[in-house]
């Protein structure tokens, strides 16, 4: 699963660079499909999952990317992905919609874990020079696996401790 999680953040930190900061979300997602695409990725994108309530159906979140097993990237077990253009420090929020995707996945499958979900967030904003004459575009992004043990959410990667 490394394999592919280092993938994604190479692909990630690409977009990230040559786009720079402050494209919507949409914008960013469609770049990283157009990656995934070239590298031979299988995925469906805004993938839709139920929630249940005591085995019914009550509403729905949409994941941005749902990655299925594929040997060719040793993914032995399916990822969700979520993507976010965000400062990089807010990540709380994003965390609960993880957690959220997992637990959904997980009544479905009835399991307590079940897959893994990746979170990539994108810097939001370019950095300006000290002198205020030069804007450099962030190339800052950053890319975790998290992992759901009974009611926990757990990091298991990140491409910070992986650089």
């Amino acid at each position: 699963m490394k394999d592919f999680y280092k993938l994604a953040t190479k692909l990630s930190k690409k977009i990230q660079r040559e786009l720079g900061a402050g494209f919507k979300e949409n914008v960013l997602q469609a770049a990283l499909a157009v990656e995934f695409i070239n590298s031979k990725v299988v995925y469906e994108k805004e993938l839709s999952l139920d929630v249940l309530y005591k085995k019914h159906p009550v509403g729905y979140i949409v994941a941005d990317f749902y990655i299925p097993q594929q040997k060719n990237f040793g993914i032995k077990e399916d990822l969700i992905i979520e993507t976010k253009q965000a400062a990089l420090e807010n990540k709380i929020e994003y965390l609960s919609q993880l957690k959220i995707y997992l637990k959904s996945r997980a009544k479905h499958l009835s399991k307590e874990n079940t897959c893994k979900a990746m979170l990539i967030q994108w810097n939001k904003r370019d950095h300006l020079s000290e002198d205020g004459l030069t804007l450099e575009f962030s190339s800052d992004m950053k890319v975790e696996v998290w992992e759901l043990d009974k009611n926990k959410l757990n990091m298991i990667w990140s491409s910070k401790s992986d650089d």
